[in-house]
C-alpha cells in the first residue's frame, strides 16, 4: 500500500529524509541533480548535494505566487532564467552543465503543479544533465533549461511577423494562444490556474495564458500545428539559419520564432507535455502526469509508450480538462478537426489513433522505406529506429494531407494537429548535436512543406495560421556517467517503488 499524498506524518518525514540523504550524498552527485518533494499543503522542497530550498505557494487574485521560506547552502532553484544556454554553438560548448551553472525556468510553478497530481510520487529524483540512462545519448525529463526548452514558431493569419525575437513562452500557454487565435469563446464554467472560477478561461481548465503579444488582433479561420517531438530548439533555429529547412525558413520570413523557446512543464516528457500543449493544463492537473506513474488507488502503473496502451492514452485525461478539439466543437458545433499520430486526441473529428482503436488500421500498417518521402537514406540505413519513426511520420503527414483534401467527405479542418516523432527518436539516439538529429529536422521540414502545399491547394493559406512547436527539449549527456542509483536506494532500507526514472513512491 502507499500513503496518500496528503499524509506528512513523522513516518513519512523520516523516510523522505533518509532517501533524500542518500540521493544528495556526494557519492551520487554526478547522477542526481536534486530531489524534489511536497512537504505539506502548498509547501515544497528542493535539495541538492550543496544546498536546499523550501518554498510555499500562495494564491493572489486567481493566480499562484511563490515565496521562499528557507534556504541552506546554495539554493538549487535560484537560477530560473529562460535565456540561459541559448544558441546551438553555446549549448554545444557547454554540454553537461553543472547544477550550479544550470537554470530551471518557472521552477516553483512547475514543481508545485507536479505534486498536485493525486498520483504524484513521494519524491522526484532529477537526473543531472550528464547522467546517461536507457542507452540514450540525448535525454529529457529534467526541469533544466535545455531539456525543458521546446521550439516555438508561428506564422500566418492573425500572427505578427517579427522574425526571431529574444523571448520565451511555455508549453502550457500554447493551447490558450491557439484558442485566442481562432477566436474561441471562454468556457462558461472556466477554471483558472488556482482551481478557482475564471471567466476569461478559453478552456475548461486553463493554467496557461495566451501569447497576446504574438497576435495581431485578427483571427485565423484555420490553424495547422506541427509538433516536432523532442526537437532541440537551438538545433531547429540553427538548421533554419544554415538554409537547410526551406519550408521552415518560409514560415519564419512571414512569422515569429521565440529564440528562448517554449518551456515544458515538469516532467519534461512526451505524454505529459503533448497533453499540456493541447489542453493548456499542467501535467499535475491533466490526469496525464508522465509517460508512466503509479496509480495510488490500485497500485497499477500505466505505460503510455507501450504499443498496447499508447493509442488509448487520452482515456487518462481528467474530466475537468478540455482539449482544443473539444473547445472547437463547443464553440463551432460540427467543425472538422484532425489529430494525426497524436496521443491527446480526445474530441478530434479525425484521429490516426482513432483508426487503430476502431480496428480500421493497425500500427503495423506502415509504408516500406522505399515509399517514405523526405527520408534521409543514410540516416535510415544507420538506424532502424530512425527508419521506423520516419514511416510513422510519413503516415502522420499523409493523414493530415488527406484531411485537407477532404478525403473523408469533410469540410476543411478548423484545427489540424500533425505530430512528427522522428526528431525525438533521432535526438535520443545521436544526441541533439548528432547527424541523426539534424537529418530529422530536414526530413520534418519536407513533410511540413507537403502539408502546407495541401493547405495552399485548398485556397485558404492566407486565412491559416501555422505553428511549429515541441513538447520538450533534448539534451546531450555523457556516456561516461552511466551508473544507476538503484543499489544506493535499496541500501537505505526504505521500502519504495521507482518508475519513470526518478518517480519514487513509498511502500508499506
Amino acid at each position: 500500500t502507499m500513503a496518500p499524498m496528503t499524509t506528512r506524518d513523522d513516518h513519512w518525514l523520516e523516510r523522505a529524509a533518509r532517501l533524500e540523504s542518500v540521493l544528495t550524498d556526494t557519492a551520487l552527485e554526478d547522477r542526481v541533480e536534486m530531489v524534489l518533494s511536497r512537504t505539506g499543503v502548498d509547501r515544497y522542497r528542493a535539495a541538492a548535494v550543496d544546498g536546499a530550498v523550501e518554498f510555499a505557494r500562495e494564491h493572489a487574485a486567481g493566480r499562484p505566487e511563490y515565496v521562499v521560506l528557507a534556504t541552506s547552502g546554495r539554493n538549487p532553484l535560484e537560477r530560473q532564467a529562460t535565456d540561459h544556454l541559448t544558441g546551438h554553438e553555446l549549448e554545444r560548448a557547454r554540454r553537461f552543465p553543472h547544477r550550479a551553472e544550470n537554470s530551471y525556468p518557472h521552477a516553483f510553478e512547475s514543481i508545485a503543479q507536479f505534486f498536485d497530481s493525486p498520483h504524484a510520487p513521494d519524491l522526484l529524483a532529477v537526473h543531472t544533465a550528464a547522467h546517461h540512462t536507457d542507452g540514450y545519448l540525448g535525454q529529457h525529463g529534467s526541469p533544466g533549461v535545455v531539456q525543458a526548452r521546446a521550439p516555438f514558431l508561428a506564422a500566418g493569419a492573425g500572427v505578427r511577423s517579427l522574425g526571431v525575437v529574444d523571448r520565451s513562452t511555455r508549453v502550457v500557454d500554447i493551447a490558450p494562444t491557439i484558442a485566442a487565435l481562432l477566436g474561441l469563446e471562454p468556457h462558461p464554467a472556466g477554471v483558472g490556474p488556482t482551481g478557482e472560477p475564471d471567466a476569461s478561461a478559453l478552456l475548461r481548465r486553463q493554467d496557461g495564458e495566451p501569447e497576446l503579444e504574438l497576435l495581431d488582433g485578427s483571427t485565423a479561420e484555420h490553424v495547422v500545428v506541427f509538433l516536432l517531438d523532442g526537437c532541440n530548439a537551438n538545433l531547429l533555429l540553427d538548421v533554419i539559419e544554415r538554409g537547410e529547412a526551406p519550408n521552415l525558413t518560409g514560415l519564419l520570413e512571414r512569422g515569429t520564432a521565440y529564440r528562448h523557446g517554449a518551456m515544458a512543464s515538469l516532467p519534461t516528457a512526451t505524454l505529459a507535455n503533448h497533453t499540456t500543449a493541447l489542453t493548456g493544463v499542467h501535467p499535475g492537473h491533466s490526469g496525464v502526469l508522465h509517460n508512466t506513474w503509479v496509480d495510488r488507488a490500485d497500485g497499477s502503473s500505466p505505460d503510455l509508450l507501450a504499443m498496447d496502451q499508447m493509442f488509448w492514452a487520452a482515456r487518462h485525461l481528467s474530466p475537468e480538462v478540455e482539449t482544443l478539439f473539444q473547445a472547437v466543437e463547443r464553440c463551432r458545433p460540427g467543425a472538422f478537426t484532425s489529430a494525426t499520430f497524436e496521443f491527446c486526441d480526445a474530441g478530434a473529428s479525425f484521429s490516426s489513433f482513432g483508426l487503430i482503436r476502431g480496428g480500421g488500421s493497425s500500427a503495423a500498417d506502415l509504408p516500406s522505406g522505399d515509399e517514405v518521402r523526405h527520408l534521409d537514406r543514410s540516416a535510415a540505413e544507420s538506424s532502424g529506429a530512425y527508419a521506423f519513426m520516419s514511416s510513422v511520420d510519413h503516415v502522420s503527414a499523409t493523414h493530415t494531407i488527406e484531411c485537407w483534401e477532404r478525403a473523408h467527405g469533410n469540410e476543411l479542418p478548423v484545427l489540424s494537429w500533425c505530430s512528427l516523432a522522428v526528431t525525438d527518436e533521432a535526438g535520443h539516439e545521436s544526441g541533439p548535436h548528432g547527424d541523426l538529429a539534424r537529418a530529422a529536422v530536414r526530413d520534418s521540414d519536407g513533410r511540413i512543406g507537403e502539408v502546407l502545399a495541401a493547405v495552399e491547394r485548398a485556397g485558404v493559406l492566407d486565412r491559416t495560421a501555422v505553428l511549429v512547436i515541441g513538447d520538450h527539449g533534448m539534451e546531450q549527456n555523457d556516456p561516461e556517467v552511466a551508473a544507476p542509483w538503484d543499489e544506493d536506494l535499496a541500501a537505505s532500507g526504505v521500502a519504495h517503488r521507482e518508475v519513470g526514472g526518478g518517480l519514487i513512491y513509498f511502500e508499506g
